[in-house]
């Protein structure tokens, strides 16, 4: 990767950390507690997942965290300063396709770089390193209707990659892709993570997914959020587990995915 567009990394003591974090919403003239003192802290180079049953209050978090939405009290930091609203520091993928539709793969990619000025990104291939690492080489002049689904969320995670963040934020970035290309982009996702040493956060709702992807998991309870477990699944430890099939086979993954989807039934009869 160029020395110019590499970010300043988060060391084990710049964690991003969420403290004691509420949000409440007005709903037809009453107020609707979402998200209630949620606290935890996510380490550099790590994937952290929140994972909950629907209407847990996931994406409230991670819309916080990217400062698209104001918290109704507590705080996030990152590397010890407070997060008070977007910034290229925090990248992030939306569910769904976000890719400009006038702009080919390396326009799209090139986009955040041009609106900041970082012609010198510009200049050493930043653009054409992340579509390669992506894969998307061979389509770099295409246009996003010429592309499939799964090629639009690499254009996103290129896009975001491109901007150098001290976290990538995803908020359920495979949930509407087809089972097989869900597979290939978590397997894409954690190379890339692993390679580029990213920090990131993201919620998905799907248990295989949270353990497949996670270092850590932030298990939330049903509405209003909190946290309910922290959870480490421990055959993540050294970076051995890389796709579906290691996963599945690992010994302790079974305990692991009954116990989670244990309280995810336990939320759900509530």
């Amino acid at each position: 990767m160029n020395a110019a567009v590499e970010a300043v990394p988060l060391t084990v003591g710049q964690a991003l950390r969420v403290s004691e974090l509420s949000k409440s919403f007005r709903d037809r003239g009453r107020e609707v507690l979402a998200v209630d003192r949620v606290s935890f802290d996510v380490a550099a180079h790590q994937v952290c997942i929140l994972l909950g049953p629907s209407g847990c209050g996931k994406s409230t978090v991670l819309r916080m965290m990217a400062g698209l939405e104001r918290p109704s009290s507590g705080e996030i930091t990152l590397a010890g300063e407070p997060v008070r609203g977007p910034h290229r520091d925090r990248g992030m993928i939306f569910q769904g396709y976000t890719s400009f539709p006038w702009l080919t793969v390396r326009e799209n990619v090139a986009y955040g770089l041009k609106i900041n000025g970082d012609t010198l990104a510009l200049r050493e291939g930043t653009v054409d390193y992340f579509i390669d690492r992506v894969g998307l080489r061979r389509f770099a002049d295409a246009y996003p209707h010429e592309l499939s689904g799964g090629m639009r969320q690499r254009v996103a995670l290129a896009r975001a990659l491109a901007n150098a963040p001290k976290v990538l934020l995803m908020d359920e970035p495979f949930g509407a892709l087809d089972a097989e290309t869900r597979w290939q982009m978590q397997e894409l996702l954690l190379d890339v993570v692993r390679k580029e040493r990213m920090t990131v956060v993201m919620v998905t709702h799907d248990v295989e997914e949270g353990l497949l992807l996670g270092d850590r998991i932030v298990f939330m309870s049903r509405h209003p959020g909190r946290v309910r477990s922290l959870l480490q699944p421990p055959f993540k430890a050294d970076g051995s587990i890389s796709t579906r099939e290691a996963l599945r086979s690992h010994p302790q993954y079974a305990q692991m995915e009954q116990q989670i989807l244990g309280m995810m039934r336990d939320e759900g009869s509530h």
